[in-house]
Formats: C-alpha cells, structure tokens, sequence
C-alpha cells in the first residue's frame, strides 16, 4: 500500500456525527418527529450547505468569468435567469426536473473525490449515495420524493432501490481501488455507503452534506486563497446566503402553490429545501466547470 491515512477535518467530522448518529438511531434517540428533522436538516443546510454555493461570484471572479461592473451585472442576470428556468421547468415537469436533479447531484457529489477517482468511478459513487437510501428505506425516500413531483417521484425513487445494489458493488470496487493511493478515500467512501444504509434518509443527507461535502468545498475555496481574500470571501458568503434566503422567502408561496392548503410545514420545508437546492445547483455546477477548465479552484 502506497498511500496512508491522511484525514482532513471534514473527514474526522464526517465520521464523528455520522457514528454519533448511528448510535442514536440505535438507541431509538433520532425517533424525533419528521417536522422536527426536517426543520433541522432546513437550518443545516442554511448554515453549512449555503455559504459553499454562495462565494459563486467569487469563485467566478477569480477564475475571469466577469471582471468588469458589467460582467458582474451579466454574471448574476446569468445566474438567477438560470435558478429561476430551473424553478419553472420544476412546476411544468416535476418528474424530469427531479430526474435531473438526482443526475447532476450524483455528479457534483461524485467529486468529492475529484483527485481519488477516475471519472466513472466519481459517478457511480455519486448515483449510489442517492441509491442507497431508497434501498434501505424505500417508503421514506418514496414519500419525499412524491412531496417534490408526485408519483412520478415514487417511480424514480424504486428505480433507485433497484439500481442501488448493482451501484454499491461498482462503488465499493471504486473505494477498494482506490485504497493503495487515497485510504482516505476509501473509508470515507465505505463509510457513506454504511451510514446510507443505516441512517434515515434525511438523517443520512444531513450528516453526509453538511458535515463532509459543503465543509471540503469551503476548505478548497478558503486553501486557494491568501489571508486578505479570505476575509473578503467570508463577507461575500454571508452577503449571498442572507439573499438567498430572501429569494426562498419570495419564492416560498409560489413553490407551495400547488399544494392543498391543509399541507403541514414539513411538506413546505421538504419542497422549499430540495427545490432550492435543485434550483441553485444548475448554476453552481456551471461555475465549478467553468472554473475547472481555467484552472481555478474547487468550490
């Protein structure tokens, strides 16, 4: 074995609260009510999951995608045409929307081992992250996915379930390839697939995307930089996230739109959420591509 064990913070933090979780869901202590989790899992991903998304105009600054008043203006008209298309397209082809969500999800999430595994691997780790859970516990992932499009969310969620054991064999194949170089790796890949299979599924996306995948984009971004453009990166992450919860404010009505009026705060949480998260990935991924090709940096 060439590599070692070479763990960063997120890899410790990842493996500390996910063990944590598992030992509550042992002990019969994460039976909190779903309105509770999900409303835990909506300030999660405002605290850790948002400010990764939100140092995008910087990330796109410093890669030369604007560096004129003007290209800073074209820059988020760009951006907020696109989220907004994404919200649209959302209310006219909820399934589709949701299929494409799930596709480029796997991608993005695939590349937190960007420098550990070839292309195919990255994505088949990616596609079963979000396999797993539907396997483990299908009613719970069917009933989310039919609150974001119906029943054509129930059938993409058995699609998963059935896919997922093919995916987690050609994921724990990538993971043990990739164990002479990255250990690191290698656990963090077999402990996603563990904690997917034994964490609830929101249980499961909230450890794995706020304790391992928002804090490593955040720790590239901040190791790029040099101490004077951290401090500004912070101001701009902050400014960004508060704007985007006024936009999710502001969209909130429309995305309950179609809901019947008796629908509980859950329902909305679970909705503004993940169609959020849909709605500002398509841009963020346009901006970590485009960064990539220029040299740039991970966001």
């Amino acid at each position: 074995m060439t590599g070692r064990l070479k763990a960063t913070p997120e890899t410790w933090l990842f493996l500390a609260l996910g063990s944590l979780a598992v030992l509550l869901a042992q002990l019969d202590s994460l039976s909190v009510s779903s309105q509770a989790l999900v409303v835990v899992l909506a300030i999660a991903v405002v605290l850790t999951g948002l400010p990764h998304g939100a140092l995008d105009p910087w990330v796109a600054w410093r890669a030369g995608l604007w560096r004129t008043p003007f290209g800073f203006a074209a820059f988020h008209v760009a951006y907020v045409a696109l989220a907004v298309g994404v919200l649209a397209l959302w209310q006219l082809a909820p399934g589709a929307s949701l299929a494409l969500f799930l596709a480029i999800s796997a991608w993005h999430f695939g590349g937190d081992w960007q420098k550990e595994l070839n292309v195919w691997a990255r994505a088949v780790s990616g596609l079963a992250l979000l396999a797993l859970p539907a396997w483990a516990a299908p009613e719970e992932v069917s009933g989310i996915f039919a609150l974001l499009s119906g029943e054509q969310g129930r059938v993409l969620a058995e699609w998963l379930g059935v896919a997922a054991p093919w995916l987690a064999l050609a994921a724990a194949a990538s993971a043990l390839l990739a164990l002479p170089r990255s250990p690191t790796a290698a656990v963090e890949l077999g402990a996603v697939g563990a904690l997917a299979l034994l964490l609830p599924p929101l249980v499961f996306f909230l450890v794995y995307f706020c304790a391992l995948h928002s804090p490593r984009h955040l720790r590239n971004a901040m190791q790029s930089a040099d101490p004077g453009d951290r401090r500004r990166m912070m101001g701009v992450a902050v400014a960004y996230t508060v704007l985007t919860l006024v936009a999710a404010a502001l969209v909130w009505p429309w995305l309950a739109g179609n809901l019947a009026s008796a629908a509980t705060l859950e329902t909305h949480l679970v909705r503004i959420v993940f169609i959020g998260l849909a709605a500002l990935t398509w841009p963020h991924m346009i901006v970590v591509m485009l960064s990539e090709r220029r040299g740039g940096i991970l966001s």
